[in-house]
This record gives structure tokens, C-alpha cells and sequence, in this order.
């Protein structure tokens, strides 16, 4: 276009604001941007041939359009979309209907499976307050940032539920790493991770409840959290949809802090809510309400529905509705928020007293914590109920069942800080806490073959014994890894020496179980059953005292460890790990009370380098009968002495590559009956070859 005339000062109006309201009307938005020519001595000119005159986007100076998203449930089930662009202040009540059947379309697309709607009945809307609007439609009760949702009433039979209602179509690209296949509990863990993360914002006076009921036909879990309702930023399609969590956004807040990090942020991938119900069963409905509002909204989810539509690559929409809240779910939140899911269908029952055991382990810090506390009492961050059964009175659990067989000693705690020094690598933190605690035998049992077989006694699936025992198990933000059950750190390892003290040493350290509690800086894997195992800093932790050369990513990341207030290096470490395990041995091993025969007392006996004992130890028992385990030892056994149980022969300690031999003689334990650290000497007489026809006691390293 080319005007061959003087610059005007201002653009030239295109028509008049009547004209303009018109074309809003007709739903034709012209006057929002166009094209003219304007004087531009401040805009880069479109060609050296036009000094004076550039073509621009124009928009009009008057107020920003106004867009109102409606989402209208229709009385036979189903439910539309409807945007008004400029509507004006108001608009009368069969205008507004009329847009609503204009959206509809040909009412023969339900193919007779709905019934029709009475449009020239005594039709009228409401909404989600019951207010009743049958006259005129007033736009100033809506908002235009998000979809109202409006219910037409015809005056016919009232329904509950409407298809259609919610858009739950995820990110492409997260249908493309959808999580490994997990198991069960760890399905139903992630649907308690999403109620734990929903109600931690509760006021101290408000409720902290996450209440479980299993059966044969349904999982229900029912939180008292913030709930959701069908708001934009709160919309309880964001439960449902994959890629969308409110919480994975709150992530830095949980990195840092004070340990054991109870920060339930655990969401990082999107995958949670969906993803875990329609792993338990094959429909799952979702109900959840706000303070604000006065309605429960639902969300129904069917796994044949949503696979039919994730293979022909359409949009998943599934099944809503509102209704009002049960006299149940408020006087189980009297503060009236809530979340309840139901599923349906289930793939495999659960047993309750299995279930109550596996969550009480997950979720421990959550369900009593003592670190810390000033008072008394034990504190109780959140009620964790399965069956009606409170989870913190029971003693069906392996964590549990850890903390009563420990001993009363002090731990050995360090607090590790890890920042990535590679240039290359973004700017990532990452803090935990080791916590090892020592577990000494008793009367010459082990308390971790207590712990074995009080949880073998429970069902609770546990088929480890003392040698393969998990000595590190991990918490991230105090959610138990459930696979993160790792064999011994480097520095808890005893180096390869010999001699009497190294030996003791080697069979101390098997006695000590590592709590590592990490923050929101490390990251899991998919299922959140583990730390993810090539993220630098898993690599860093697993090996921070300086263990690890060979690996370059690990080389990229500081950890500076501390005990209290001072840093160690890796000598200082183990230095001080290996003083504090001789001496929780000296105070609280009890390796043998007494014997079953009349002991002799021997007062500081001259020969203790010969029969194995400490230089300080002033007084020993000699037995000829002891039982232990169910067993009775006696003078005259044959024993036979199996490979690497450690032996000294003459003046020599050494570890027997083959079977050997020998008959018992005396049974020599340190200090007088009711002496802490009782340790125990067996004196053998050896066997020659001859005697190998004889029936023998096997003695294996582990006993």
C-alpha cells in the first residue's frame, strides 16, 4: 500500500467503536491488531526507498480483550466447552444458551445412547455455589484466567457424572519414558507420597490424617490435605494428567536443611497419580475438595479407556463431576479439605498386616520421629492409619524392630555437603547424613540374627542372613529406597590385617547397620525405589571418602565430611570409625553370660597371649559345658574347624584355607558371670587324619 501524501500525526480508525462492539459479537475480533501505515521515527524503516512510512503490527488502545472459558455439564451426562471472547457485561440467559447449542452441534451425534435435553423447558444454569442463573448472564462473577464451570439444569433427572470433563492429555515426550514396571506397594507408596505432599501445608491446628482401607474389591486412600478443586491453578485434571504436579516445583526447598530432611517434596517426573492407580487396579475414581469450595469434584480414570486413547494418539479426556461432600469425609476433615482415591479392579490383593509393615518402614520419620525432640514424647508429624489400625503402635516392621535390637550407645554420625566443581555441569548441591549404629551380641547372639528372625517369624519376606544383611539402606527427603539395601561403605570396611585386635575388629564391624539420610539434591530413580545409580552424586556418595579413582564423573564432585563441627579427611575417618566400634565392643558386647557346668574362677592367668586374651583382662572362667543357639558344647566333641575360621596355633593367629580338626577341651570366657564383653575362647586339642570316620561339629567364620 503506498499513500502518496503528507505523514498524518496518529493512525486513522478503521471504524467506530459500535462497529467494533459488532464485530466482538459476531465473535470477529478486527480491531484487536492490523496493519497500517504510521509515521515511524523510532522504528527501523522497511526499506531505504520509504524514509517516512514502515509497516507495523497496530493494536488498539482500548481495554485488553476479555476471554471467558466455560466448561458446561449437561444434564444427560455429558459435558462441552464454550469461550466467549468480549462478551460485555452481561448477556441475557437465551443468548448464552443459544452459544451452548451452537457448540453442541447435531444433537444425533450421541447416537441415541443419551437422552436429549429439554431446551424449551424451564431451562437455567448453576453454578458450583448452587446459585441459580435463569435470567441474565453477569460476567463479573467469572474469571478469566481460568475455565468456570456451569451446570444446565432442564428440569429433568439429576446426574453425578459427566464425560468428557477433564483433559488429561500429557506431554509427547513423557509417553516416551514412561517409569519401569513396579511393583505393587510401590504404586500404592506413590499415591501416599502425593496425600503426604497435599497435606504437609496443613495449619498446626488442622488435621495431618492419610487413612488407608484394603479389601478384597477396592484400595481407598483418604488425606486431608489441600485438596483440589476445578480452578485453573488447582484443577484436579493436574492429578490425573502426567507432566503437570505442583510439587516438583517446590524441589529446592528441600535441598539443605537439617536431617533426616522431612520435606515431602518427592515429586520429580510427572508419573505419580495415573501411572500408580491403573497399575493397582483397572478404575480409579478421584474425589477432592477445597477449603473454598462447596462441592467435591470428581475424576474418573478406566485403564481400557485410557489405553484405547493413548494408542489412537487423541487427546485423553475422561469422565468428572461435582457433588456435595459426605458427612464421613467432613468429620474426618473437619477443616473440609480433602482427597479421597478409590480403585476398583485390583490386579493383586494386599495383605493389611504385610501393608502396615511395608508403609511403617517407607514412612517412619513421618509417623514418629524422637531426633531432636525437646520433650518426652515422641512426635507424630502425620497419622498414618491402614485397616483403622494406627501405624506408629505397631511393631511389625523391620525399622522398627532395628531400633529395639540397637544398642544405647552413642552413634557415629557425619554430615556430608556435595557440590559439583565441573564447569560443564549446571550448579547442584546435595547434603546428607551417615548414621551408623552399632547392634552387639547378647548373651552370645547376635542381635541381627534377632532382627532375621523376629521378621521371618512376621512373613514379612525378608531372606537375608547375618553375613549378606544390609548394612546401608537410604532415605531420600525421609522416604525409605526400598532397594537401596548397599553392602557396607568403603570406610566401614576393616583393612586386610592380621593379629588379634585386626581379627577383632573385622567381627566387630559386621555388627554395625549405616542410616543414610539424603536430601531433594539426589536424585532417585524412576519408581523412586533407589538412588539413581550413574547420577554423580550417588557415585560420590557411595565412595566420598576417596575410595573411588577410577571413576573421572566422581573426581567432578567435593564432599566435605564432618563430624560435628570439624572436617575429617579419609585417615581421620577411619580412625575415629574404628575407635568408636572398639568402643561400643567394650560396652556392650556380651558375647557368653555363663556356661552350664560349674566354672572355674582363674585369677589373672599367666599365659593370655597363648590362649588369645587381652593383656588387661584380670580374671577367666573355664567351662567344659556350654550351650548356645539350642546347642550344648561338651568336653570330648569332635569338632571339625571349616576354611577362614580364625585359629591360633603355638604363638601364630592365622585364617585355615582347608578343613582341620580337633576335640574340645575347655571353653575359657574373659571376666566374671554378668561382665559386659564376655568374650570366648574354645581350646581344642588337634585330631590327627585318622580320626576323620568320626562324626563331627561344624565350626563356619559366621558362628
Amino acid at each position: 500500500c503506498v499513500l502518496d501524501s503528507l505523514p498524518l500525526p496518529t493512525p486513522l480508525p478503521l471504524f467506530d467503536c459500535a462497529a467494533r462492539e459488532k464485530s466482538h459479537f459476531l465473535g470477529v475480533d478486527f480491531a484487536h491488531r492490523f496493519l497500517a501505515l504510521v509515521p515511524s521515527p523510532d522504528v527501523k524503516m522497511a526499506s531505504s526507498a520509504s524514509e517516512k512510512w514502515a509497516v507495523v503490527q497496530y493494536g488498539h488502545h482500548g481495554p485488553a480483550t476479555k476471554v471467558y472459558r466455560f466448561q458446561i455439564l449437561l444434564p444427560n451426562g455429558t459435558s462441552t466447552s464454550l469461550k466467549l471472547r468480549d462478551p460485555g457485561e452481561e448477556m441475557p440467559l437465551p443468548d448464552f444458551l443459544h452459544r451452548i447449542r451452537e457448540e453442541l452441534g447435531d444433537a444425533s451425534a450421541y447416537g441415541g445412547q443419551r437422552r436429549g435435553i429439554e431446551w424449551d423447558g424451564d431451562v437455567y444454569l448453576e453454578d458450583l455455589l448452587d446459585r441459580k442463573i435463569d435470567k441474565k448472564v453477569q460476567f463479573c462473577d467469572f474469571v478469566t484466567k481460568g475455565t468456570n464451570i456451569l451446570r444446565l439444569q432442564d428440569g429433568e433427572e439429576f446426574v453425578r457424572t459427566y464425560e468428557n470433563m477433564w483433559d488429561l492429555t500429557p506431554p509427547t515426550e513423557l509417553l516416551q519414558e514412561l517409569p519401569a514396571e513396579y511393583s505393587t506397594e510401590s504404586a500404592l507408596a506413590d499415591l501416599v507420597d502425593n496425600s503426604l505432599q497435599a497435606l504437609w501445608s496443613n495449619g498446626s491446628k488442622e488435621i495431618k490424617l492419610i487413612r488407608i482401607t484394603v479389601d478384597g474389591e477396592k484400595i481407598v486412600v483418604f488425606d486431608t490435605g489441600r485438596g483440589m478443586d476445578g480452578s485453573e491453578d488447582n484443577s484436579i485434571s493436574k492429578w490425573g494428567t502426567m507432566g503437570s504436579s505442583n510439587h516438583r516445583v517446590f524441589r529446592k526447598q528441600g535441598i539443605g536443611g537439617k536431617a533426616p530432611y522431612l520435606v515431602p517434596f518427592f515429586g520429580m517426573f510427572g508419573y505419580g497419580g495415573t501411572i500408580a492407580s491403573m497399575h493397582l487396579g483397572r478404575t480409579a475414581i478421584v474425589s477432592s475438595k477445597t477449603k473454598e469450595s462447596r462441592k467435591v469434584f470428581t475424576l474418573h480414570l478406566s485403564r481400557e479407556a485410557l489405553l484405547e486413547k493413548s494408542s489412537s494418539k487423541l487427546s485423553w479426556k475422561t469422565a468428572g463431576g461435582v457433588r456435595d461432600p459426605s458427612e464421613e469425609e467432613l468429620a474426618l476433615s473437619p477443616h473440609r479439605s480433602f482427597t479421597q482415591v478409590e480403585i476398583h479392579g485390583l490386579n493383586r490383593h494386599l495383605e493389611p498386616a504385610k501393608l502396615r509393615g511395608f508403609l511403617k518402614d517407607i514412612y517412619f520419620p513421618y509417623i514418629q520421629y524422637d531426633e531432636d525432640n525437646g520433650s518426652a514424647s515422641t512426635r507424630r508429624p502425620v497419622q498414618f492409619e491402614v485397616n483403622g489400625v494406627d501405624l506408629a503402635e505397631i511393631q511389625e516392621s523391620e525399622v522398627t524392630l532395628t531400633n529395639l535390637h540397637s544398642s544405647n550407645g552413642p552413634d557415629f554420625d557425619l554430615h556430608l555437603k556435595f557440590a559439583c566443581t565441573s564447569t560443564n555441569a549446571a550448579s547442584r548441591q546435595a547434603h546428607a547424613r551417615i548414621k551408623c549404629v552399632y547392634f552387639p551380641i547378647v548373651k552370645g547372639k547376635e542381635s541381627i540374627d534377632s532382627i532375621l528372625e523376629k521378621l521371618s517369624e512376621n512373613a514379612l519376606g525378608v531372606k537375608e542372613n547375618f553375613d549378606n544383611f544390609s548394612r546401608v539402606s537410604v532415605r531420600r527427603l525421609g522416604r525409605l529406597l526400598p532397594d537401596a539395601r548397599w553392602g557396607s561403605l568403603p570406610f566401614m570396611e576393616p583393612k586386610q590385617n592380621k593379629g588379634q585386635k585386626a581379627e577383632l575388629l573385622k567381627r566387630c564391624c559386621k555388627r554395625v547397620k549405616c542410616f543414610v539420610e539424603t536430601d531433594a539434591g539426589f536424585n532417585p530413580t524412576l519408581s523412586k525405589t533407589d538412588l539413581a545409580q550413574h547420577d554423580v552424586f550417588t557415585k560420590a556418595l557411595r565412595c566420598f571418602d576417596g575410595s573411588c579413582h577410577n571413576d573421572s564423573s566422581v573426581e567432578e564432585v567435593s564432599v566435605d565430611a564432618r563430624k560435628g563441627e570439624r572436617s575429617l579427611n579419609r585417615t581421620q575417618l577411619e580412625k575415629q570409625y574404628h575407635d568408636w566400634i572398639n568402643n561400643m565392643h567394650a560396652k556392650y558386647d556380651v558375647e557368653m553370660d555363663g556356661g552350664d557346668d560349674e566354672h572355674t574362677v582363674i585369677i589373672n592367668p599367666s599365659n593370655k597371649e597363648r590362649l588369645g586374651i587381652s593383656k588387661d583382662v584380670e580374671v577367666i572362667r573355664v567351662h567344659t559345658s556350654v550351650s548356645r543357639k539350642g546347642k550344648t558344647w561338651r568336653r570330648g566333641d569332635h569338632l571339625k574347624i571349616q576354611p577362614r575360621v580364625v585359629a591360633r596355633m603355638k604363638n601364630n593367629f592365622y585364617s585355615s584355607k582347608s578343613n582341620f580338626y580337633g576335640t574340645l577341651e575347655y571353653v575359657v570366657v574373659e571376666g566374671l558371670r554378668g561382665d559386659i564383653c564376655g568374650e570366648a575362647r574354645l581350646i581344642c586339642r588337634f585330631l590327627p587324619s585318622f580320626f576323620l570316620y568320626t562324626k563331627f561339629v561344624s565350626i563356619s567364620s559366621a558362628k
